[in-house]
């Protein structure tokens, strides 16, 4: 058993188990001292709200997608993080079980790494989302997305047109950031990164919006 958990082929499902292992005692530590790990490592993000159904690879923000697809800024980065590496190592060492009982011998490495990170991510989205449900929420968090029309943002990534959205970062009333995908309004130019910009309405997963006027 030993031999098949430090072999070479498991290597990455081995390392992610002991990154989960130490940030478990690494939070520990942190608590005994007041400040754990989640808290400060969120502490330097800034806050985040993907809501986007699944990633769509012909829009410019298909990154920003991928991560709302995994419910990226809806449970804390370290929680979210322990989620992916768990799957991630745990899916492994379960693929190279079964392929070792089958065919006598373990895939390379190069090769079970990416079908277990490919297997692990419909349960992390599954994970991510329980977690999301039944973990408690600051005050923060309350925010309806619906409240975020009028509020002001910039355009972070892409060129927004009719049918092809960009990301903008837009700040609310309590001075957090979303980060949502916008089109411009109807007639107006095509958004380029770094414009300033204001909400008019939500459209489904989408926000219409239009350039500011005057820009500081």
């Amino acid at each position: 058993m030993l031999e098949f958990i430090f072999s070479a082929a498991n290597v990455p499902f081995g390392v992610a188990l002991a990154i989960v292992f130490f940030i478990a005692l690494l939070e520990g530590i942190g608590v005994l001292f007041g400040a754990g790990l989640s808290q400060f490592v969120d502490s330097m993000l800034p806050e985040m709200d993907f809501d986007i159904d699944a990633p769509d690879i012909e829009s410019p923000g298909i990154f920003v997608q991928f991560l709302s697809w995994l419910r990226f800024g809806q449970v804390p980065f370290i929680i979210l993080l322990i989620v992916i590496l768990t799957l991630f190592g745990l899916i492994g060492f379960a693929l190279q079980g079964v392929v070792t009982d089958t065919f006598g011998t373990p895939l390379p490495a190069w090769i079970a790494a990416p079908l277990a990170g490919v297997a692990s991510l419909p349960l992390i989205r599954g994970c991510a989302g329980l977690l999301n449900r039944i973990m408690p929420r600051d005050e923060t968090d309350a925010i309806s997305r619906t409240e975020l029309v009028g509020h002001h943002g910039v355009i972070t990534l892409g060129r927004a047109e009719q049918g092809s959205p960009a990301q903008a970062r837009i700040k609310d009333a309590l001075g957090n950031s979303h980060y949502v995908m916008v089109e411009p309004h109807e007639g107006e130019n095509a958004l380029e990164q770094g414009d300033q910009i204001t909400l008019l309405r939500q459209d489904k997963t989408r926000f219409v919006a239009m350039k500011n006027q005057t820009e500081n």
